[in-house]
């Protein structure tokens, strides 16, 4: 009774979305330049980049974009607006998520630096919360916040994809905390990140318990990143040998044993926001718009199967809107385990890039294959060779639809 009193009280004297969006203009006006307008697209205009769906930039650029980066999510910080719904004793400005979206729909009419090297912030910040020792809990996830900390996932490895259980990396304990020992693979940003929460064996005994998740220190000896080069030619992951790399204790998720249920928790979280990335990309690859001029200036628009083929993709991108955007948790039956909205978003979004770049490709024929200098056809090729990249992350396809099919629907395990 005490506590929902006091939480009414904090509601009520809660600043509003109406004055906080006035007070957030002055800043964003003060700090940043106005946003340029997008251009309507027309074929054979402007650069031909295509539609690319991995980052992949040189060295020396990656860094520039993640220094101005850094600056702004400092500046932003510091003048409250960088941990909208975040408490404030944590370091947040103690919000509602009313107004961390009103913001965020104010800074995109904003030239603001990508937040793309921070994007795990708000996926593993409530983990750390929950899970972390008192060394960590407070500071922690001030500091991905802030981006005075950028992260990275330690999850996969050679033979232990989204089977995470064939895991065979080893934490040893030792004097004061673990060594670890052993490989992971398809890491994201872990070439930039200062930290890794890391899933790892404890145990060699099967089962569950047999595995814990650290934060483990990116830049200490015994942590050798190697990018890994994919077929699109550029190197947007990479692996990671760890030969004696120390955590201490206090940099322990949770007790020992606990590393999959903290893994489950960072991977729903981190599904939930994967839907709606390609979306928001501008890329106009989601709304049909670069799709349906590809068709036409092939010539293929006449041809009935093409047609089929488009208008299918297309609604699919428009479905998985609405399923980001509402979620599907209002349509959920009460003997739903789990939420099936980040799942479903996840698995959507597979099913979406595949259907564009086998439509792409049948279009295009040969010429994705060779670059002949014709404007918006070989540009395709960036995402008909890194469409597959997207049935791996964040959970295969396969081990998404065993979730869906026993978390969700109920029914039993295979």
């Amino acid at each position: 009774m005490k506590q929902a009193t006091a939480d009414r009280m904090s509601e009520e004297s809660m600043e509003s979305v109406e004055d906080f969006i006035q007070r957030a203009t002055e800043f964003l006006n003060s700090h940043l330049p106005a946003g340029v307008s997008r251009t309507a697209f027309v074929w054979g205009q402007g650069e031909d980049t295509g539609v690319k769906l991995w980052e992949e930039p040189d060295s020396a650029e990656e860094r520039r974009r993640l220094d101005e980066s850094r600056d702004w999510r400092r500046r932003r910080f510091d003048a409250g607006f960088g941990w909208i719904d975040g408490a404030r004793e944590f370091g947040g400005a103690g919000l509602s998520t009313a107004h961390l979206r009103a913001y965020r729909r104010l800074e995109s009419n904003y030239q603001a630096p990508s937040d793309t090297y921070f994007k795990l912030d708000h996926v593993l910040s409530p983990v750390i919360r929950e899970f972390g020792t008192d060394a960590v809990r407070d500071d922690l996830p001030r500091a991905l916040y802030r981006g005075d900390v950028m992260a990275c996932e330690l999850f996969s490895e050679p033979e232990a994809g989204s089977d995470l259980f064939s895991a065979r990396t080893l934490a040893v304990e030792t004097d004061g905390g673990w060594l670890l020992r052993g490989q992971k693979v398809w890491t994201s940003d872990a070439h930039l990140a200062d930290v890794g929460i890391i899933f790892v064996r404890t145990s060699t005994e099967p089962g569950k318990d047999s595995f814990s998740a650290f934060i483990l220190d990116m830049h200490q000896e015994g942590v050798k990143v190697v990018p890994l080069r994919q077929m699109t030619g550029g190197a947007a992951f990479n692996e990671v040998y760890l030969d004696d790399a120390f955590v201490p204790s206090t940099h322990l998720l949770g007790a020992i044993g606990d590393g999959w249920p903290i893994v489950r928790k960072i991977l729903s979280l981190e599904r939930a926001g994967i839907g709606a990335g390609l979306s928001r990309s501008g890329s106009g690859l989601a709304n049909g718009t670069r799709l349906t001029a590809l068709v036409r200036a092939m010539g293929a628009e006449q041809d009935p199967l093409i047609r089929q083929e488009l208008i299918r993709t297309i609604s699919g991108f428009w479905a998985a809107r609405q399923l980001t955007s509402r979620g599907s948790d209002r349509a959920a039956a009460k003997s739903y385990q789990t939420d099936p909205a980040p799942l479903l978003s996840k698995l959507a979004l597979s099913i979406n890039l595949r259907r564009a770049s086998e439509l792409a490709g049948k279009v295009l024929g040969a010429k994705a294959t060779a670059d002949t200098g014709e404007w918006g056809t070989y540009s395709w090729n960036s995402l008909v060779l890194g469409e597959p990249g997207v049935h791996i992350f964040a959970g295969t396809d396969e081990i998404i639809r065993n979730s869906v099919a026993e978390k969700v629907l109920g029914l039993p395990r295979d």
